[in-house]
């Protein structure tokens, strides 16, 4: 028996806004930063998900023998770079046409409404609050109010209890394979919001694809 849904949860950047992050210039940035700590060269690629390339650089190190604290100090600067980055660039970010009417239209609609991101929490304040977006949601997690973010699926089950929601009851909406597989794990239903790009994953995954997020409405029955 399918549940009645009774949360939506969102990815941020690709999803709700046009982000202006420089995804591969940060990751980029990164690399250069863990290769002068010891990781080799050629392990990581800026075609990787930065998680991916953190997971990588841990166990490398790990294996080099580092202590906790030497491992700790090494990914709390890497956390830094991002923020940085992310923070510079948040002035940038733009709204995708219609998704305030969108989500006004879901409130109305008794849904509870959530963001879960990749992004720090001050950059995710920033373009909320810039975008007007925040009065919208009754609760945004991002990257670094959880240990382990998504495609963990920590990071769902922790804005779920936030918004008070079952899994089998809740929808996740985003644009990347890391999102749907982050429902996979967590038991949500997923949507991908493809945007003209490839979505093999969500396919294999076997989640419905829709071009523009504002179509999201109709995954409400």
């Amino acid at each position: 028996m399918v549940l009645p849904l009774k949360a939506i949860i969102f990815d941020l950047d690709g999803t709700l806004i046009d982000s202006a992050i420089p995804f591969r210039e940060m990751k980029k940035k990164i690399i250069t930063f863990l290769q002068a700590k010891g990781v080799e060269e050629g392990l990581l690629s800026d075609e990787m998900l930065s998680a991916e390339i953190i997971d990588l650089a841990e166990t490398s190190l790990r294996q080099q023998d580092s202590s906790e604290t030497q491992l700790r100090d090494v990914l709390a600067q890497v956390e830094s770079i991002m923020n940085e980055v992310e923070v510079l660039s948040a002035g940038n970010a733009t709204l995708i046409n219609g998704v305030p009417q969108m989500l006004r239209t879901l409130k109305k609609r008794g849904l509870k409404l959530g963001v879960m991101t990749r992004g720090c929490r001050q950059y995710t304040r920033i373009v909320l609050n810039k975008l007007c977006l925040r009065r919208f949601f009754d609760a945004v997690v991002a990257r670094d109010d959880v240990d382990k973010p998504k495609p963990n699926p920590e990071h769902a089950f922790h804005i779920l209890r936030m918004l008070e929601a079952r899994a089998e009851e809740t929808l996740f909406v985003g644009d990347h394979w890391s999102d749907a597989e982050c429902a996979k794990q967590a038991g949500m239903r997923f949507v991908f919001v493809s945007h003209g790009q490839d979505t093999k994953k969500a396919r294999e995954l076997g989640y419905p694809i829709i071009d523009d997020v504002n179509d999201v409405a109709r995954f409400l029955a």
